[in-house]
């Protein structure tokens, strides 16, 4: 290789070009081209190092770079690099003799060196960005109440302006005064952060403890090494000279022989170096003999209980869908932290959540089949669960209902094993139905009226929280409740319809149809769930079922499928009952009247969040009164339920439609059933190895009749395409009907059922003002029945 001339204005070496070059006839070619360059060995103490020559590695002459040094005002000046460097080798030495107790890496001394640049250079970033999202939210509301400043970054980002009712009676006790919790909050109030907020912030504050009492002990430590290293020096000097030969010979100069070549090394350098030879001398030293050996185990044993990451919060909830929903909120207000939050659920494969258990995270919420299964197997993890510090159950009376999660009670038995830990242990309970009793059952009083002495009673509200705090042993709980009479949201509009059951599809499909929007249909059995989303899917409403015999990996797509509907329809148990935040749900649809009048609380509470507008619809059928009478009285409403308006005109097309999807149901049904009888018999034959006549294979059903049955369902098909394909509702179109007396004129506007409901109500204000009980008694909720035959509804 050979140098090219260069001119002033070009520094370093230019590559040259393939003129000149003399292929050699051995090789048989050229069979590579590199950039040429120069290079140059350059021999060190201990290693041999390659330099390119073209780089700007080489040293620059001591005069030089002090005129440099003296140039440039960002850098430091050449005394503090020096100081620098002196506190770098000093630190070199010492860890000499604090590797033989310590026996911790040298990656986790770095850190500890460096750790408190590391939290200032945090501190001051959170500041700033506090000081940014300042104009957007009320961050004095939020500080007042304890919240850290890291907490508000990650809420500024969701737009959580300032805290909600229950949020604010309930931060303050929790971060500030550690008390335990009982809440009770209508739905969409915020409850989910009311205890996710106090939790994120207790492990906040444990994690900072721990990591003081860690940098606490390396401080004593290097102050015992101090006092060590000054007793041996008063015993003699000849230790100390061998190691600084062991020093100079690992290429690690001493404070005393330090010249002046390595006063621009930095300091990450010297970090590496220090590693390296900390590294080599472990293996050297522990190469040879048996007590080594014996050190490395203890070594091991103290790594391993040094990185053994510890659970400190458990979250527990009724369904899946909830336990994934609060993940994500919590995941959202952690976002400028380290912790790490994890997702237990049934459904899913327990495999991949023993991997994620075995990651090690700060906070586990789960359903408690599948939280049972796996402590049950003995996982790591979730055997420091009696040591946790943050208990969490949300819907706590449907949780800790008799004959409901009996694996709930194992867990909390487990739990509450310690007593001392019960006692550092905050506790966390929450329900939107927490302080709501209603009668007893008629089974119930039935048994009661036998025995006389009977000790069932109606549990007061007091009684019912006395009994959740006995069940949970929980200690100085403090007690919120900002429900309202009703127990439902006060933007929300409740109204119902009065039909027989067959009339029932009539009335969903018109709704549907009528007011578009995102629906929620609650049914209280998973064959009515299958039925409407089969009879639905005919007319081509695209229903998403949701009920508990779903895939779960089925269940969350279809969730997601609705949420990004703005139409989109739902029909589920109550599955979906209980603390899903679905956005922008308008109306929810009670298909059959919920049993117990917390249901009914939890259905209706998936709309009208947040402060949003929305509408509940109760569908009554005659042999429901009973259910009806007693949810009306459990919330203590002495009028009745307002009706929706329907217009009767419209029912006339609507029957039509249904009527033809549900033979097309039917039709379909029988075939499915035909055909599955043939499959068994086909297979059948073929395992036997049989053959048979043409008149033994049509015994399940004739040919003529099966071809007749397809033409019939293909013609009734064709036909409900037809009516689809008209507009239900002709533009201009004005109907009129008529319900208590009063005529009304609608016209066929865009207004939605909440807009419909309330002009209905301000036009007949008296029909609040009837009694709830004096109008089922008189005539059942329900007018004369036999027009309903001929699709009238009164």
């Amino acid at each position: 290789m050979s140098k090219v001339k260069k001119n002033n204005d070009t520094a370093g070496w230019v590559p040259l070009t393939l003129e000149g070059t003399i292929v050699s006839e051995d090789i048989g070619g050229l069979i590579g081209i590199e950039e040429l360059t120069d290079y140059k060995l350059v021999k060190t103490k201990n290693k041999t190092q390659i330099i390119s020559e073209n780089t700007t590695s080489k040293k620059t002459p001591k005069k030089k770079r002090a005129v440099e040094l003296e140039r440039n005002d960002d850098s430091e000046s050449r005394a503090v690099k020096k100081k620098k460097h002196n506190t770098v080798t000093k630190d070199i030495n010492k860890l000499k003799k604090k590797k033989k107790q310590r026996g911790i890496p040298t990656y986790h001394l770095k850190e500890k060196s460096s750790i408190d640049t590391v939290n200032e250079e945090q501190s001051a970033h959170e500041v700033e960005d506090i000081n940014e999202i300042e104009s957007n939210i009320n961050v004095h509301a939020w500080t007042s109440l304890g919240v850290p400043d890291v907490i508000i970054k990650a809420l500024a980002v969701q737009n959580f302006i300032a805290p909600t009712a229950i949020q604010s009676l309930t931060l303050p006790p929790a971060i500030l005064g550690r008390r335990d919790i009982l809440g009770a909050a209508e739905t969409g109030s915020g409850k989910t952060l009311a205890f996710g907020i106090p939790i994120l912030n207790g492990i906040l504050e444990l994690k900072k403890k721990k990591l003081e009492s860690m940098k606490d002990d390396d401080d004593k430590e290097e102050k015992e090494s101090t006092i060590n290293d000054e007793e041996s020096e008063e015993e003699g000097s000849l230790k100390w000279e061998s190691d600084k030969e062991e020093d100079s010979y690992s290429g690690v100069k001493h404070e005393a022989d330090e010249d002046d070549d390595n006063d621009d090394m930095s300091v990450e350098s010297n970090f590496e170096e220090r590693e390296e030879f900390i590294e080599d001398e472990m293996i050297n030293e522990s190469s040879v003999g048996c007590v080594r050996a014996i050190d490395n185990i203890k070594i091991a044993a103290d790594l391993q209980t040094r990185l053994k990451k510890p659970l400190y919060a458990l979250i527990l909830t009724p369904t899946r869908e909830l336990a994934i929903q609060i993940k994500n909120h919590i995941v959202k207000a952690a976002k400028y932290t380290d912790i790490k939050v994890a997702v237990i659920v049934g459904g899913m494969a327990a495999v991949k959540q023993e991997r994620i258990l075995s990651k090690g995270p700060e906070i586990v919420i789960a359903t408690p089949g599948r939280l049972w299964e796996l402590m049950d197997e003995g996982n790591p993890h979730l055997s420091q669960i009696n040591s946790i510090k943050y208990l969490a159950i949300d819907e706590t009376d449907r949780m800790l209902e008799r004959g409901h999660f009996q694996e709930l009670h194992k867990i909390l038995e487990r739990i509450y094993t310690d007593e001392n830990k019960r006692k550092e242990r905050q506790t966390f309970v929450f329900s939107a139905t927490l302080t709501m009793v209603h009668d007893i059952p008629q089974y119930l009083q039935r048994k009661k009226s036998r025995n006389v002495k009977s000790k069932i009673s109606k549990l007061t509200q007091s009684q019912k929280l006395a009994k959740v705090i006995e069940m949970l042993k929980i200690s100085n709980p403090k007690i919120v409740d900002v429900t309202k009479e009703k127990g439902t949201a006060g933007s929300l509009t409740e109204c119902r319809i009065a039909c027989t059951i067959d009339h029932k599809d009539y009335y969903l499909y018109y709704f549907l149809k009528r007011h578009a929007g995102r629906t929620l249909v609650f049914c209280n059995s998973i064959g009515c769930v299958r039925r409407l989303a089969t009879l639905l899917g005919i007319l081509d409403c695209d229903p998403l079922p949701l009920h508990a015999s779903m895939q779960q990996r089925q269940r969350l797509k279809n969730l997601e499928r609705f949420q990004a509907d703005e139409n989109g329809l739902l029909i589920a148990t109550d599955v979906a009952a209980r603390g899903l935040d679905i956005p922008n749900v308008e109306h929810v649809i009670h298909y059959q009247v919920p049993r117990t009048s917390e249901s009914y609380v939890h259905r209706s509470g998936r709309t009208a969040r947040a402060q949003k507008e929305g509408i509940t619809v109760l569908m009554m059928e005659p042999s429901e009164l009973q259910y009806y009478t007693r949810l009306c009285k459990t919330l203590g409403r002495t009028e009745d339920l307002p009706t929706f308006p329907v217009v009767d005109r419209l029912l006339i097309a609507v029957k039509e439609r249904v009527n033809v999807a549900r033979e097309i149901d039917k039709l379909e049904l029988i075939c499915r059933r035909d055909n599955a009888q043939k499959g068994w018999l086909q297979r059948a034959v073929e395992e036997m190895d049989l053959v048979l006549d043409d008149d033994q294979l049509e015994t399940t059903m004739e040919t003529k009749e099966s071809a007749d049955l397809k033409r019939q369902l293909k013609a009734k098909k064709n036909h409900l395409k037809s009516l689809v394909a008209k507009p239900l509702f002709p533009k201009g179109f004005s109907g009129k009907y008529l319900d208590t007396n009063l005529e009304i004129h609608l016209n066929n506007d865009s207004r939605k059922a909440v807009e419909v409901m309330r002009d209905a109500l301000e036009s007949q204000p008296e029909q609040r003002k009837k009694s709830v009980v004096k109008g089922i008694k008189k005539n059942n909720g329900f007018k004369n029945k036999k027009k309903f035959k001929k699709g009238k509804r009164q």
